[in-house]
């Protein structure tokens, strides 16, 4: 049976567990709520990076190949998106969409004191541990970072992921679930194979292996403080008339301007290219999140502008 779901209102999140940033993802599943597997996922930069017909296909395959074997799935609390606090605020006849789970999980760590920032980094990326993957055939390794742990591990390219952690491996959506279930330090065991023999080992996973490029993710824009700007990337064009690399931050304001950063004394087509005297190498959307993750309501903080050709500083304090 085929089933779409597009509202979480009523679904158990202990089974549909996934990247709830993810526009979509397929999960296949026994009757009785047993994961065989999962397809799906991106990064930062291109969203159907993994979305082939072969690669569901071929996850498709490992999972059907991996049902005579699956176990009933062990007794779990059912869990709903409307049980966090923050649901409420929701109108009662809207959808709650995929992003507002992660929205309301945050909302609660908050509410309880639990929130850090090492609760951004979810679902890693196969090359925060060294892998680049073949979209097609998900576990199939295609290169390996040198001087990574995936490297010290003696994972090479053309070797197969079996399993890491107790997560069998048929997709990238199954290494990014595996991932965000490894610990934040330690040891992670994976079994692969080299084309003749199944191998063993575990990586060591050192403090900030998690972090990536988190800046697309759609529940992030909820957070706290506002960055009250809005804009875009300038041009390459532009750039080189100021005199500015291809990858320097440029965030060139848009016409329309929030009461802040208007009270701030920013200017529509002020180009920043840095905060508090810090140059940076980022992109526009990059630099939003940059101010959600790294700043607090109420910081004043001192943009690097030029404005033409002329370098100013403007001060702004950032509202929740």
């Amino acid at each position: 049976m085929l089933l779409r779901i597009g509202n979480l209102r009523g679904v158990d999140l202990a089974i549909f567990e996934f990247d709830y940033d993810l526009p979509w993802q397929a999960l296949f599943l026994t009757a009785d709520g047993q994961v065989l597997g999962r397809f799906g996922g991106r990064d930062a930069e291109t969203p159907g990076k993994y979305q082939t017909l072969r690669g569901l296909r071929h996850a498709l395959a490992g999972a059907l190949k991996s049902f005579p074997d699956a176990r009933a799935p062990a007794p779990r609390k059912a869990t709903f998106a409307e049980d966090y606090p923050a649901a409420a605020r929701r109108p009662v006849n809207a959808c709650i969409h995929c992003h507002h789970v992660h929205e309301f999980r945050r909302d609660q760590m908050q509410r309880e004191g639990r929130w850090s920032l090492d609760e951004v980094w979810i679902y890693p990326q196969p090359e925060n541990i060294g892998l680049s993957l073949d979209p097609e055939k998900g576990e199939r390794v295609l290169r390996v970072q040198p001087q990574s742990a995936a490297e010290a591990l003696g994972l090479k390219p053309g070797h197969s992921l079996v399993r890491i952690g107790d997560v069998t491996i048929a997709s990238v959506a199954d290494v990014q679930f595996a991932l965000h279930k490894a610990p934040r330090q330690g040891k992670l065991a994976i079994v692969w194979n080299d084309g003749e023999a199944e191998k063993r080992g575990a990586i060591e996973l050192h403090a900030g292996w998690r972090k990536t490029d988190v800046s697309w993710r759609w529940s992030l824009r909820s957070m706290s403080p506002n960055p009250s700007i809005i804009g875009d990337d300038l041009d390459l064009d532009s750039r080189k008339r100021l005199g500015l690399k291809a990858e320097q931050l440029a965030y060139r304001h848009m016409n329309f301007l929030t009461p802040t950063a208007r009270h701030a004394g920013l200017m529509a087509n002020d180009v920043i290219v840095g905060i508090n005297d810090q140059m940076l190498a980022m992109n526009a959307r990059q630099f939003e999140t940059h101010l959600r993750l790294y700043f607090k309501v109420g910081d004043e903080v001192t943009l690097n502008v030029l404005r033409g050709k002329e370098s100013i500083k403007v001060k702004m304090k950032l509202p929740e």
